[in-house]
Parts: structure tokens; C-alpha cells; sequence
């Protein structure tokens, strides 16, 4: 078992291996699980568990379930300031991760996301603090704290480990391509997307412009969903290193939901294993036989809101079911009571069909399309 003492916010520290494990000079490995949205791994707080934690090498900061945390006990240790809102942080004594990995004094944030997919999540220090290597098809972490991996096999990308602006966990930024524009996305492998932009990038890439079909997709993180969809739309290409993927799903985030310029998310991460460089501040990656991940979306092609007693559409997808049926924005959907009951009128498999009763203005209209993929 390797000890971490000394363990920081956000899983940076010394290593301190026992006298065995020093002279035996081999990796640690830990186990874990891959889903099709999330890499998961059991933790062990102050002895209680095993916990599922997500591993989220774009978060700069470990954090817990506030639930969980209340239930074990954790110690409170303050605030921290995270994506613009506080945070309670919480104290534990240890954690164990994997059964290989133990850290002492670990200071994790308190969240309580539905859509976390864990009861905690894992910071990227725990992979940037040194060399490591992740085999996504066979589902082992190994951390290598006297030695390197073997890379035979691996191509070393243009690629850097830094910090982000506010401090924390040192994040992983690579050199990818997209539709022939180079960008430096984060390696995000609790990204639900292959790529994920902002708006002034998405436009650099020629996502934004007119008659090309989107879909309206939530866009969520620590704080919460974002008010306004986020337009989930059809890239040419992505080219990271030798691997190519062809015809990716791209989501364009709007102009108010701010973060990171570019992130590569988990459903092009887990087809490339990659090993973290700490001496030569690099990525190493090499393909796996797993295929991209699909990243699903409403066929309907809209986003409805409540406001008023009234659910609304605020968003019609280009190209989509609804927008060839004539559904625009504002529209008021009739014949339901909650914003829910207007979410499962239009959702469903392909080939399913829906009807809507509009009012717009003092109008009244009927929609009928077929659920169907668009993009």
C-alpha cells in the first residue's frame, strides 16, 4: 500500500512509501470501473466504505457528498471558493483508495450534484503529482513514485501539466484538432462530451453558422445546470496526435456559462491510455480497443422551461423533428400542468410520435412530428 502524507487540498503531496514497497521499486496499482460517462473508483473515508468516487481529472479539487460527509463525520475545515460560489470543505483523517493508494489529511469540498454519477470525485493532482499510467480497456490505475512506466507504444503529445488559474490541482492540457483549428483542450475524464467549447471557440470552428443542424443539451458542473442550453452539433474531426475520430458530437456552450475554452471529454479519453510525464511535463497516449462513447440527446430537437404557470419553448434545435413541424420559440405547450410532464410528452426512442397542443399569442396550434436522429 502506498502512504501519501501530507496530502493538499486538491490530492498534491509527498510520496512516502513503506521500506517494502521502496526496495521492490514497482508501481502501485489500483482497479477501477468504466461506464460509458464516468470512471469510477472506491474510496474508504476514516475506515468507512467502499465509496464509489468518480475520477475527474478537470476538477482542481477532491470533493464529497454533503450527506456522505455528515454521515462518516468529516470534520468541517472552512470554505473554498469554487466556479464562483463557496464551498464547505470537510477533513479526512484517510482515505484508501482502490486498496492501493492511502492518503492521510485529506481535505475534500462538500457538493451535492444529482449528476455527479459518485459520492465524491477525485482532483487531478492525483495523476499529475507523478507518473502514472491509465489503461482504460482493462481498467487499471497504476502510479509509479520511483520510476517510469514503459511508453513502448505510446506516442508522447504536444502537451503540458500546469496549474489553473485560482490555484489548485495541476490539470492536464493537450494539443488537439478540430475541424482544422488547433486548440489546447483539458483532459477531462469526467467530461460527458468528446469536446466541449465555448461559444467564441465554437464560432473559430465554424459550429455556429447557419443551416448547420444542433441540438439544445444541458450543460451542468459543480454549481448546478446551466439556465440556457448548451448546442450539441456535429464536428468534421478531431485529431489528437496520430488518432483521428471522425464525425464527433461537439457541444458549444453559451456565451454565459463560462470555464475552460476547450475540454476533451471521457468519450474520446477512454479510447486512449495515457501515462502522465512528470520529468518531461508531458502526456503520453496510445489507442486502446475501445470505441468513442455515444453522447445521447432529445430527438425531439427542443428545451422547454417553466416560468409564469406556463412551460414554454425556449429553444428549437436546427433541424430537428420540431423545427421542420413548425415549433418557434415561446411557444406555450398546453395540457401540462409541470415542466416534467412537458419533458416526457417529447422525449423518447426514434420513431415515436409526438403531438403538441400550442397556444401562440392568442393562437391556437397543433404539432405533430416523429422523434428521429437529426445530427
Amino acid at each position: 500500500m502506498l502512504d501519501r502524507r501530507n496530502l493538499l487540498l486538491a490530492g498534491l503531496g509527498i510520496v512516502a512509501l513503506p521500506d517494502a514497497a521502496r526496495a521492490a521499486g514497482g508501481p502501485v496499482e489500483a482497479r477501477f470501473t468504466l461506464t460509458n460517462q464516468r470512471v469510477l473508483v472506491d474510496a474508504r473515508l476514516n475506515g468507512k466504505g467502499p465509496y464509489s468516487f468518480v475520477m475527474d481529472t478537470g476538477a482542481v479539487v477532491s470533493g464529497v457528498r454533503r450527506s456522505l460527509a455528515d454521515e462518516i463525520g468529516l470534520r468541517p475545515a472552512g470554505q473554498r471558493r469554487l466556479a464562483g460560489q463557496f464551498f464547505p470543505m470537510y477533513l479526512a483523517d484517510e482515505m484508501v483508495l482502490g486498496d492501493a493508494l492511502r492518503q492521510e489529511k485529506v481535505a475534500l469540498f462538500g457538493l451535492d450534484s444529482p449528476r455527479l454519477g459518485g459520492e465524491g470525485l477525485l482532483a487531478a493532482g492525483l495523476l499529475t503529482s507523478f507518473d502514472s499510467l491509465i489503461e482504460f480497456e482493462r481498467g487499471v490505475w497504476r502510479v509509479y513514485p520511483t520510476g517510469s512506466p514503459d511508453r513502448a507504444g505510446f506516442t508522447r503529445l504536444v502537451s503540458h501539466i500546469g496549474s489553473p488559474r485560482g490555484g489548485g490541482s495541476e490539470l492536464i492540457y493537450v494539443t488537439a484538432v478540430a475541424n482544422g483549428v488547433t486548440l489546447r483542450p483539458i483532459l477531462d475524464t469526467g467530461g460527458p462530451s468528446a469536446l466541449s467549447v465555448s461559444e467564441d471557440v465554437g464560432r473559430r470552428l465554424g459550429l455556429l453558422r447557419e443551416g448547420l443542424s444542433w441540438a439544445p443539451v444541458a450543460q451542468s458542473g459543480i454549481t448546478g445546470l446551466a439556465d440556457e442550453p448548451s448546442r450539441l452539433v456535429r464536428a468534421e474531426s478531431i485529431q489528437i496526435g496520430p488518432h483521428r475520430y471522425e464525425r464527433p458530437l461537439v457541444v458549444v456552450r453559451p456565451e454565459s456559462r463560462h470555464g475552460e475554452e476547450a475540454i476533451l471529454g471521457l468519450p474520446i479519453i477512454r479510447t486512449l491510455d495515457f501515462s502522465t510525464d512528470r520529468s518531461g511535463d508531458a502526456i503520453w497516449v496510445r489507442r486502446n480497443g475501445l470505441e468513442p462513447a455515444r453522447r445521447g440527446y432529445g430527438l425531439s430537437g427542443l428545451w422547454l422551461s417553466e416560468a409564469e404557470g406556463a412551460v414554454r419553448v425556449t429553444a428549437v434545435g436546427a433541424g430537428s423533428p420540431a423545427a421542420a413541424a413548425g415549433v418557434r420559440n415561446g411557444d406555450v405547450v398546453e395540457g401540462v400542468k409541470t415542466l416534467a410532464e412537458g419533458i416526457a410528452l417529447i422525449n423518447g426512442p426514434s420513431g415515436r410520435p409526438v403531438i403538441l397542443d400550442l397556444r401562440r399569442g392568442g393562437e391556437a396550434l397543433k404539432a405533430t412530428f416523429t422523434l428521429a436522429e437529426y445530427l
